[in-house]
């Protein structure tokens, strides 16, 4: 961005979603189950920052329309729901037992969003594992990035701590199997996720 851009109140154009690097977690899970003896949880968030309204509610019913076809392609039923968090993103939650199912079903979500245009609402996909002793720990992949990461909250922390010490393991680890992202600073944590 340049200083006439600055003056004149243009901003720097929003680069489109990136949503194919997503099917790396796919492969990463055998890895996380196999070296790190994590396990993928049923369920899994795509967040993106509001819509209006009137054009959720029409992409909420074509999505649920897709999301009944899914359903019945796999073995395994995928169920969704809408969640909006205090800060006033909204959620879409997907639960199965497969998890390829869960990770096909986000990929249908966000390309239909970004079909309609709204790929530049796009936020992140999270998808949660379980350690071995059943403490979340999450892979995040940024859309815009077309990255992942690792978040690691520490277990019972009301204060928003992370284990930065597992995150980096992880992180390197990982760095085989998933598109890592290189930048620490772009690491955002995602605080009270909703499973």
């Amino acid at each position: 961005m340049g200083i006439f851009d600055t003056l004149f109140g243009r901003q720097k154009p929003v680069p489109p979603a990136k949503n194919e690097r997503l099917f790396a977690i796919s492969t990463a899970d055998v890895t996380l189950q196999t070296q790190e003896d994590m396990r993928p949880a049923q369920t899994a968030g795509l967040c993106f920052q509001g819509i209006a309204s009137a054009p959720f509610k029409q992409i909420n019913q074509e999505l649920e329309e897709l999301l009944k076809i899914a359903s019945n392609d796999g073995e395994a039923p995928v169920t969704a729901k809408s969640y909006e968090d205090k800060l006033g993103y909204k959620w879409v939650l997907i639960a199965s037992e497969d998890f390829q199912q869960i990770v096909t079903t986000v990929h249908v979500v966000s390309q239909k969003l970004i079909d309609e245009g709204y790929g530049d609402v796009l936020l992140a996909a999270v998808f949660r594992f379980n350690d071995e002793k059943g403490k979340p720990v999450y892979f995040i992949y940024n859309y815009k990035r077309g990255n992942f990461y690792p978040f690691v909250p520490r277990p019972d922390s009301h204060s928003h701590q992370r284990n930065n010490g597992d995150e980096m393991r992880l992180g390197t680890v990982m760095k085989r199997d998933l598109p890592m992202e290189p930048e620490l600073e772009r690491w955002f944590a995602m605080w009270d996720l909703p499973f």
